[in-house]
């Protein structure tokens, strides 16, 4: 028994022997920030850690040499090959320097002739939704000048507005 105790103990110390550490830090190439939450992966697996709240990564390989892929939002990817565990490494990443097209905010879904129109139109936005005292989206929709909620059953409700015999 004492043999296979000991044979067993020497079995994983090989192993732990095998496998090695890397560790280091990510940084923004210009303002030298340390970046939280990068992705920190070896290439083609599923082996990877992410960055800490100090920019530092520790990640368990299980033979050198391997590449490292590291990737953040807004940051251009890149590849590190490490052949050496025994320094930590300082990876940089330079921004991502993407120029996004414009993007027009519509101010609502009605045409300047509905606008000019002799009628009334309410609407409901987001900011109207949040700020009604109704119990629910349904009761605070029937609030609204020409709109009837009946309550069909339990859970169901029906809205009826201004125009339409039946809902």
């Amino acid at each position: 028994m004492r043999i296979f105790v000991i044979a067993s103990l020497l079995l994983l110390t090989a192993l732990q022997a095998h496998a090695q550490t890397i560790k280091g830090s990510v940084k923004d190439l210009k303002s030298k920030e340390l970046l939280i939450g990068a992705t920190v992966s070896v290439k083609g697996t599923q082996n990877g850690t992410t960055t800490d709240l100090d920019g530092k990564f520790a990640l368990e390989v299980k033979q050198l040499p391997v590449t490292l892929l590291v990737t953040y939002i807004g940051y251009q990817n890149k590849e590190v090959v490490v052949s050496d565990a025994a320094k930590p490494l300082e990876i940089q990443l330079s921004m991502n320097e993407s120029t996004l097209k414009e993007a027009t905010v519509v101010e609502s879904r009605l045409t300047e002739k509905q606008r000019e129109s002799a009628l009334t139109v309410e609407a409901m936005d987001i900011l109207a939704i949040k700020e009604t005292p109704a119990a629910n989206f349904y009761d605070g929709l029937g609030a609204l000048k020409g709109v009837d909620v009946t309550a069909a059953s339990l859970g169901f409700k029906v809205v009826n507005t201004r125009g339409f015999n039946s809902t």
